[in-house]
């Protein structure tokens, strides 16, 4: 009899075991779900961020363009006097260095958001025309930058319409378009660190590079 009650007792505790190994191997398996599932979740509320920003941005841009349609950089036929007598030097690099020569000065600032060309910098714009035109071989990189406000995304589209504004206005002053290379820092590159206005100012510009200039 003792024997037959032992027996009993070691399949009821043998069952009991069975019973409670299922039951964790149900709750790990609910606990993989649920972690698979909140994965999921994360992944597809990082892709929706992802679309508003995208949707953000191009609806920026298309404000932008609409509020900026028909503005063309203000370019103006080059005037005689527009470098000065080192227009007449045979040596460009000699004309970018000669002090209080307007090709001594690089950048061209903007206002807040915008990409057009500001009127008091179309002589800075023309002198370096002139300079490309007068010397084919001479090519210039233009870098459009931006203040830290704003998304990475939107700072790089803003500062390449930047660089492109100063590319186009050169352009209808009669550079050849081989001679002008843009490209786009964003906010990437700035000159100034503070956090106001007049560090913003300086760092919403396009500065204008001769890569090959010598040192």
């Amino acid at each position: 009899m003792r024997n037959v009650l032992f027996v009993a007792f070691l399949v009821f505790f043998i069952a009991g075991c069975a019973s409670q190994g299922g039951k964790s191997a149900d709750i790990e398996q609910r606990d993989l779900n649920d972690q698979q599932q909140a994965q999921r979740q994360q992944e597809a509320a990082k892709q929706a961020q992802v679309m508003r920003e995208q949707e953000e941005l191009k609806r920026q841009l298309e404000a932008q363009q609409r509020q900026q349609q028909g503005q063309a950089p203000i370019v103006r036929p080059l005037s005689d006097g527009t470098v000065g007598e080192s227009q007449l030097k045979s040596d460009p690099w000699a004309q970018l260095k000669e002090a209080g020569n307007l090709l001594s000065k690089r950048s061209i600032y903007y206002e807040y958001d915008r990409y057009d060309i500001q009127e008091q910098y179309v002589p800075i714009v023309e002198a370096h025309a002139k300079l490309l035109m007068a010397h084919a071989d001479v090519k210039i990189l233009v870098q459009g930058n931006c203040d830290d406000r704003g998304s990475r995304e939107y700072n790089l589209a803003l500062g390449q319409r930047r660089a492109e504004s100063v590319k186009r206005a050169m352009g209808l002053l009669g550079v050849n378009d081989k001679q002008i290379e843009t490209v786009s820092f964003g906010a990437e590159k700035p000159v100034a660190f503070g956090q106001d206005e007049e560090s913003w100012a300086k760092n919403r510009r396009s500065d204008i590079v001769y890569p090959k200039e010598p040192q």
